[in-house]
């Protein structure tokens, strides 16, 4: 399960999904899809992204080259008591080049700004990337350390006394 699908789930991001969905074109909302059932009791780890370039196109969206590192990666506590943790891959990172544009276009929430604004039409996920591509852009700005495994397990501590 992704961090959008858990965040979806949660009732307190209703304000900040309305404010996402009046920022992207009606072909990029995830947002109104169904919800997923929620499997998991808790989720820990992290992911770095790192936006490594950005290009005007010649049609007027301003293309962005965004790295994730999955560092140490997400790791959750399924219902069922199992953890799960990143898919191993042969490139241990993703390359998406979402695309804005300056734009009154309406939003998916059917607003219509008075004013231009950045505005998200592509979700960046390009189909023609290889695993051989992606090295080249993501590899000069990976982050050091890269750790890739589950943290050791902590024993909690007590409380302060009130």
């Amino acid at each position: 399960m992704s961090v959008d699908n858990l965040l979806k789930n949660v009732d307190e991001n209703i304000e900040i999904q309305k404010r996402f969905r009046s920022r992207i074109a009606r072909e990029e909302d995830f947002l109104s899809d169904p919800e997923m059932p929620a499997t998991t009791v808790a989720t820990t780890g992290g992911s770095l992204f790192r936006v490594v370039g950005a290009v005007q196109l010649d049609d007027g969206p301003v293309e962005f080259s965004i790295c994730t590192y999955e560092t140490p990666g997400l790791y959750s506590l399924t219902k069922d008591g199992r953890t799960v943790g990143p898919q191993p891959r042969q490139v241990p990172y993703f390359l998406d080049r979402p695309r804005v544009e300056w734009t009154t276009r309406p939003a998916a929430d059917g607003s219509t700004p008075e004013e231009p604004r950045w505005f998200w039409v592509d979700d960046g996920i390009d189909l023609h990337l290889t695993t051989e591509d992606v090295p080249s852009v993501c590899e000069p700005f990976k982050p050091e350390p890269f750790i890739q495994q589950i943290p050791e397990p902590i024993t909690p501590t007590a409380l302060p006394p009130k």
